[in-house]
Parts: structure tokens; sequence; C-alpha cells
């Protein structure tokens, strides 16, 4: 999907585990638009879901050395998918609240909230499934993401400019018009094509192009092979997200999605800048798929055509959003049973795979042809080059005792990461949350999360190079710098401490002292370099740590 699937990779192993025990300045866009495909993306270093049209999470910026919180929001909404950045340096974020409430909100650059789009009621206004994908920001700053049923448009300042109903969703399909308030057939989140179309491809595989200004449609509604999937193979817990932090009746929905249950496409394409070609994974009730596809625009007012050039398989499940090489000559994807795979963009055909344990991680791609990974639940981070060698498999343990006690009840503290890294000019960005497994049963002990840091990773070693500063919560989502200021936003999810906050009352008796679970809390937290003139000190400074970090890493 737009989702990181490693999310629920990690969640639902502590799902299953508590089942079984019951106004800043902003510089001006950098330089003359970049060509082709990328020319249309606001030009800011992260405009949609994984930041470009190649999926590639990758933004050319220089982080500083230490960071602190300047403001926070929407702690009580869960925040799935990635903020993106508009080019005047506006945040926005997508939500998934129920009826009654926003699911698109504005922030400037100082945390004011500049607008929201309009409350919701029904199945004509702008809805709750807004959380499964991030709004794609054009250039001009118009922005273009779907609900459960519409596709809409927005101006900068928050005006609709238009909304265009999506296509019915494949016979059968669960999710629709008589069991749900509004029917569920979003798009997964959007990119621009050749001759700057929106593009998306809905839940039930079918891919829809429409024309940026008006919303008519460019080409044909085309309905990829697979329809239909098989249910994610883990219930979801009675507790997830709950406390008003998603929409209930987008809960289950939400579940197969980010496990790839039920519906075939759970994942954002990627598009290649230089030859123009959509790539997108789906699956059906056995097999993987990596899709080739190929958009030619019409002409003289008729339709363009959309044509099917590859169908490559890889193993079972909906695996990841594909991630397009630096070089446009490989796409990147991992399936459900972890294998890595690289195939070529021309034809399909598996260059390489490895078994990465990286179960529907989308990967990080580099400039030098390396990429980087999650391991299942993120309890791992890996790098491998364009052959699918192994470069190093990081150990972040020395950050874990540096901040957490050995405790004489839970013993350890370990880690895990938190969202997919973010590379930048001179190192990884990544969300690392360290904790101890606490035993809830003879067969239960999930990992509990007590204190969170945002650090900077050597991208030839593995190795934390900065802790750059502690956050508020855990992170279950993007680390987001951008070219226009100095700003790092990173968004929570709450999937992990909503998984275990009927526990809570056994848990932390356990722990060790001050070092309680996390207060259950969603949103948005940004960060300024501490040296910044125009960072605060009004944000949440995260939990208190035990330990000295300067000592080991030097932040």
């Amino acid at each position: 999907m737009s989702r990181p699937r490693w999310i629920t990779r990690r969640s639902a192993t502590v799902l299953v585990c508590l089942a079984l025990a019951g106004g800043a300045v902003l510089a001006p866009q950098a330089g003359a638009a970049p060509a082709g495909i990328d020319s249309y993306y606001a030009q800011t270093g992260w405009a949609t879901l994984h930041g470009d049209a190649g999926n590639r999470k990758t933004v050319p910026v220089s982080p500083s050395d230490q960071y602190q919180s300047t403001w926070s929001g929407l702690e009580n909404a869960s925040v799935l998918t990635a903020p993106v950045v508009g080019p005047d340096g506006t945040t926005y974020v997508t939500t998934g609240l129920a009826p009654g409430q926003s699911n698109l909100y504005a922030y400037a650059p100082d945390g004011k909230l500049k607008w929201k789009s309009a409350e919701w009621q029904n199945s004509d206004d702008f809805d709750s499934c807004a959380v499964l994908q991030s709004p794609l920001v054009a250039r001009n700053g118009d922005l273009y993401v779907s609900d459960c049923n519409q596709l809409w448009s927005f101006h900068p300042n928050g005006q609709v400019k238009w909304k265009v109903a999506l296509p019915d969703a494949s016979p059968g399909s669960p999710w629709q018009e008589g069991t749900r308030a509004t029917p569920f057939r979003p798009l997964v989140t959007a990119q621009f094509l050749s001759d700057g179309s929106v593009m998306g491809i809905t839940t039930w595989n079918k891919v829809v192009v429409v024309d940026p200004e008006t919303g008519a449609l460019r080409a044909p509604v085309t309905q990829l092979p697979a329809t239909a999937s098989s249910p994610a193979d883990q219930p979801k817990p009675p507790t997830l997200l709950g406390s008003g932090l998603l929409d209930p009746e987008l809960a289950i929905p939400t579940w197969e999605l980010f496990w790839g249950g039920t519906m075939p496409q759970a994942n954002t394409p990627s598009v290649s800048n230089k030859t123009g070609r959509i790539f997108a994974v789906s699956s059906d009730t056995t097999q993987g798929y990596v899709y080739g596809i190929d958009y030619v625009p019409g002409t003289s007012g008729s339709l363009g055509t959309i044509a099917l050039a590859f169908s490559a398989a890889v193993g079972s499940g909906s695996s990841s959003s594909p991630t397009i090489s630096a070089d446009g000559n490989a796409v990147y994807v991992t399936d459900n049973a972890g294998i890595l795979y690289a195939a070529g963009t021309d034809d399909g055909s598996v260059r390489c795979s490895v078994d990465a344990d990286s179960k529907g991680g989308s990967p990080t791609a580099g400039p030098d042809g390396n990429i980087y990974l999650l391991g299942d639940q993120g309890t791992s981070m890996t790098s491998y080059n364009s052959q699918c060698q192994q470069r190093w498999s990081a150990d972040f343990s020395a950050l874990a005792k540096e901040v957490l006690p050995i405790s004489p009840t839970v013993g350890e503290p370990t880690w895990i990461v938190g969202g997919p890294p973010t590379l930048t000019n001179d190192g990884l960005l990544a969300p690392i949350s360290v904790g101890y497994h606490v035993p809830l049963g003879p067969n239960a002990a999930p990992f509990v999360a007590t204190d969170f840091r945002l650090v900077k990773i050597d991208p030839a070693t593995g190795s934390i190079e900065k802790v750059l500063a502690p956050q508020s919560g855990e992170s279950d989502g993007f680390t987001v710098p951008n070219t226009l200021n100095r700003l790092i936003v990173v968004s929570y999810g709450a999937i992990g401490t909503s998984s275990v906050e009927p526990a809570r009352a056994a848990i932390d008796p356990r722990l060790p002292e001050g070092h309680k679970m996390p207060p259950l809390r969603g949103g948005i937290e940004a960060f300024l370099p501490v040296d910044s003139p125009d960072g605060g000190s009004s944000g949440s400074s995260g939990s208190s740590s035990s330990a000295d970090l300067g000592s080991l890493f030097g932040s």
C-alpha cells in the first residue's frame, strides 16, 4: 500500500502475544525544475508518500547534529502514512477520524494550523479513508488525495478544486454499499505521469488516470489481472487503534490492507522518471506479481491508453510498494516471505533475489545503487547492493543499553526500528524504539517500548553516528525532512501502544522505575536543530533517559 507494511509485521506479533495472554522563513524552491515526471512534483524533497515518483525515500539535505521538538499536533489521531510538504513549506497530514471530524490538515512551518478539510458525515464528504495514503503535492501546491470512494483535489488554501467518483470494487468485494456508510474502494497514494496526469490504483486493482485540472478521465479505467487476495491470517485485535484514534468502521479494512489481505492492491505504485513506465505490486490468493504498465497519452481530444507491459511473478502476498533504483534499471520489491527481488524495469525479469527477512518492507534506494531495508517486525535493518548481496546488518543493542537499565524482572533492554529509513546527503535517518519484552503469560512476551530516539546512521556500516533527538512517542511511519526549511517531521500511528494498552496495569509494575509505558498518542511531531533561531522549546522532549547518550554516541 501506501502503507508502511513493516508496521503491521511488528505490531501483529505484539498483538498475537497479547491475545495469547488475554512560521519559519523559507528558502525558494531549489533551482530549475528537474526533467521528466519529477518536474510535476512539489520541489520540496517530500511530495508524496515515499518522497518521490520512484518511492526512494531519499532527500538531498544535510541534517544537523542535534534537534529539539518544536511543535506537535493531532495527538488524538493515528497518522499511518507520511506527512508531505508543499512548495511554501506547509506540512499536510491525513488522518482517519470518525464522522463529525476532519481528515486533512495543513500546518505552517511554525506549527500553526492553517486549515483543515470540512468535517465529514456521509459518502459525499472527505472521509476517513484518507488515513491510508499521503496527499500528492504538485509543483504549484495543489493536492491530490482519495478518500473511500472519491478522488479529491484541493488548492493550497484548502479550497476544493474538484472531486470525482472512483470506480466500483470488483464484484463480491466486501465493505461496499449496504454494509458500510461509505463504500470502500480508495486509491493507494497517487503519482504523476509523463503528461502531468494524476494516476492511482484502487485497492481492487483498477488503474485510474485523470486530468489534474478537471478530474476528467484521461484513459479508460483499466483492471489489472489480480482481483482478490486471501484474508489476513491474523485476526484484528479488539483494541487496535481504539480510543478514537481511528474511525471504528475503518478498523477491519485497515487491518486487512496493512497485512495485504482480501484486497489485491495494497501498495503505492512507482513511476520511472526515465521511461514513464508505472510499476505496481499486487496479489491474488496464491501469488504476488510485479506489473510494468505503460501509459500513452491521447491526442486530439481522444483518451490515452493503458497497457500491461509485463507481469512478473514474485512470492505470495501483496508485498511492498515497489522502489525504482536511482539509475532506473531495476525495481525492488519484497514479498510476504521476506524475499527481496530486483526485477528489470524493461521486462520484469528477476535479476537477483535474497532472503532479507523483510516481509513487505519497502526499500530505500540510494544514488550509488545500494538499498536499505527493515526486517520483520522492525527487529533488523540491513543494506544490500544492486546484486542483492548484503553489505551490513545493523545492531542497535548498545543504544538500548545506554538508554535503559537491565531489569531484574524483564531482563536486558532491546530495540526495534520504528519506520523505514530516510536517506540524506550524509546519513540515514530512522526512529528507534527501545524497551523490553514483558512476559504476560506462558506464550506471550510482547515488546513494550518505553523510550524513543531519532538517530542518524552511517550508510556504509549501519552504525549509529548521532542520536539527533528524543521523540515523545513510538513512530510507526516515515521520517520526513525537506529541502525548504530545517524541519524534520515524524508521524505516530499508535499501533504498538494501542495494542498493549489493555495490559498497562500488568506491564508497568514490571518495568524499571522511571520507564513506564508511554501515554497513548498519535499525530505528528516536528523538530528543528537546537541552533536554529526558529527552534522552540514548547514541544515534547520525549521520555527521560537513565544514561548519558553523549558518552557513547556523541549526541
